[in-house]
């Protein structure tokens, strides 16, 4: 089940997913999606964030470098990537772009997964023009993250830093093709906050953010975020703008770190795909029809539908029935369903709280399963 990240806003600021689409040939805005959110509680994962590799050095340990110097070093490893689909009369169309970078010489390169997602074929386009057919290794819904693989020779690469050292205030440059048109095109900031998360609106936070100030527009999705020794720290996925009757906002990006990259892309290049725990249902956030997320507000889902030989047909839910906590965790704006459900492994059994449609209240226990590609 493909889930289709809500259009819609919150207090007046739009999160937007910096990913150019096409339309009859002329590039549009990105595809508006993150709601806003809580921007300091992180987002829990499956995968044991571990940091990069110990060769990874810190930007104070290294002779100082120039801005320019940096880029042509790092940009021939930065491409712009073509999410190709095919139209109802069976012509393939670009339907949008986005950016990555390439990690290894096996020509892996890493994106986020809304820049592919829905793709019949992608195609790499290099610094020189230069376009490779490439072909998806995996990609991950709930941390944005995906592993694409070009054909051809690699021409560059660019290697992660440990994120857990970037610290507010912090010089950064930023590698991305801005409106899918201008391929890497360069621009330069300094880290806003660390740690940050926004809230999607489909029963789970976008966690492991950074939050920076480098402007980045639609098409920059999916490119590298760099410190000043030419190594990622983070990826870039989104950016606040304002909108609704509301002061514009400045200044709002959102890179997702490095280390939660690097943890999603090791085990998408193992194995295809990230292990999540598996319910069995389809649900709908409550909080999603038109109250708030925020802060402490509860924040239940109701399921919709609940597959007959899940696991939480199993334990006896239905449809209809409201998930009100896990492990005894209320959910509200800063615990929410799949990121208090992603805490735990397949295999574990866990408490649900339960209301059922006739008013009455309990404890359900469920033994998570393996979740299979693209179910909850």
């Amino acid at each position: 089940m493909r889930r289709q990240i809500a259009l819609t806003s919150a207090i007046g600021l739009l999160i937007v997913a910096l990913v150019a689409g096409t339309t009859g040939g002329l590039l549009v805005g990105g595809i508006a999606g993150y709601w806003y959110g809580r921007h300091d509680a992180p987002a829990s994962s499956p995968v044991a964030l571990a940091a990069a590799d110990a060769s990874s050095t810190r930007e104070a340990d290294v002779p100082a470098e120039t801005k320019d110097a940096i880029v042509t070093r790092v940009n021939p490893a930065v491409v712009t990537i073509e999410n190709r689909q095919k139209s109802a009369s069976g012509s393939e169309l670009t339907a949008s772009m986005g950016s990555g970078f390439i990690i290894d010489n096996e020509g892996h390169i890493v994106t986020n997964q809304h820049v592919v997602d829905g793709a019949d074929a992608l195609v790499v386009v290099l610094l020189d023009g230069t376009k490779a057919d490439a072909t998806l290794v995996g990609a991950d819904s709930f941390q944005d993250v995906a592993v694409i693989k070009m054909d051809g020779d690699v021409p560059g690469m660019v290697a992660f830093a440990d994120s857990s050292t970037v610290q507010p205030g912090q010089s950064v440059l930023a590698i991305g093709s801005a409106l899918g048109e201008f391929r890497n095109t360069v621009t330069d900031g300094i880290i806003g906050g660390v740690n940050r998360s926004l809230d999607t609106g489909e029963g789970y936070l976008l966690g492991h953010l950074i939050q920076h100030d480098a402007p980045i527009n639609p098409g920059n999705s999916g490119g590298p975020l760099l410190n000043l020794t030419g190594e990622v720290i983070g990826m870039n996925t989104a950016v606040v703008r304002g909108g609704f009757g509301q002061a514009g906002s400045e200044g709002l990006g959102f890179a997702i770190a490095s280390n939660a990259v690097k943890s999603y892309v090791d085990e998408i290049i193992a194995h295809g795909a990230v292990t999540h725990p598996y319910v069995g249902v389809s649900f709908r956030s409550l909080s999603s029809l038109g109250g708030s997320t925020a802060g402490d507000a509860p924040a239940p889902v109701m399921l919709v539908d609940v597959l007959s030989d899940g696991p939480a047909a199993s334990a006896g839910l239905v449809a209809g029935d409201q998930i009100m906590a896990v492990e005894g965790v209320t959910l509200d704006g800063e615990h929410q369903f799949l990121n208090e459900v992603y805490k735990h492994k397949p295999g574990d059994t866990i408490r649900f709280t339960v209301k059922h449609q006739d008013g009455s209240q309990d404890e359900v226990k469920i033994t998570l399963g393996e979740r299979p590609t693209d179910a909850t």
